[in-house]
């Protein structure tokens, strides 16, 4: 019998430890807010798929300016905003994706377009290994004339548990181009 409460109490704590470990991160889904600085209507040109030319970003605009599906570049994951993601990985783990508010930022005058995805969770296992955290990107960058390109520049703001970022590694920043390779319907 004692035995048995021992054990009991072990296992209490394991479940103990496993829900503070998630309360420092929001597990309720987000959604996404569309912003047009004129008030006008989001550009029909806008519509459609859009793909990075390097860390697996890509972006599909429905009409009016939300995210139907975003690939962020955390494990070229297609992510769908307001919408858990939770699948299992190579080595009996699992993944689980948890989108936080999403913008979409248009300035006509500018032509620039800003997208500022967060994720609230992430947490991906891999056989005995461990990954998770948080994240922001902000997108943005001005689109071309002929609708065609948007040449943006990402910034990255990672909180990931074990990731050794000081104050002056983050945010990272690099540049992406994005080509439209599917037109909206």
């Amino acid at each position: 019998m004692k035995r048995f409460l021992i054990l009991s109490n072990c296992a209490l704590l394991l479940v103990l430890t496993s829900c503070r470990e998630h309360s420092r991160y929001s597990m309720k889904p987000g959604s996404c807010e569309v912003i047009v600085e004129d008030g006008s209507e989001f550009p029909e040109f806008l519509v459609g798929k859009w793909e990075a030319d390097k860390e697996g970003w890509a972006f599909i605009f429905e009409p009016g300016g939300n995210i139907y599906v975003a690939r962020i570049a955390m494990g070229r994951t297609e992510i769908v905003p307001g919408k858990v993601k939770t699948w299992p990985t190579r080595g009996g783990g699992q993944a689980v994706y948890v989108p936080g508010d999403w913008q979409v930022i248009y300035l006509p005058a500018s032509r620039e377009l800003t997208v500022d995805i967060v994720m609230n969770y992430i947490r991906v296992e891999m056989g005995d290994q461990l990954f998770q955290g948080k994240t922001r990107d902000i997108i943005t960058g001005t689109v071309s004339e002929d609708g065609k390109l948007w040449r943006a520049v990402v910034s990255s703001f990672p909180e990931y548990e074990g990731f050794p970022t000081g104050p002056e590694d983050v945010p990272f920043i690099s540049e992406v181009n994005f080509t439209k390779v599917e037109e909206g319907k």
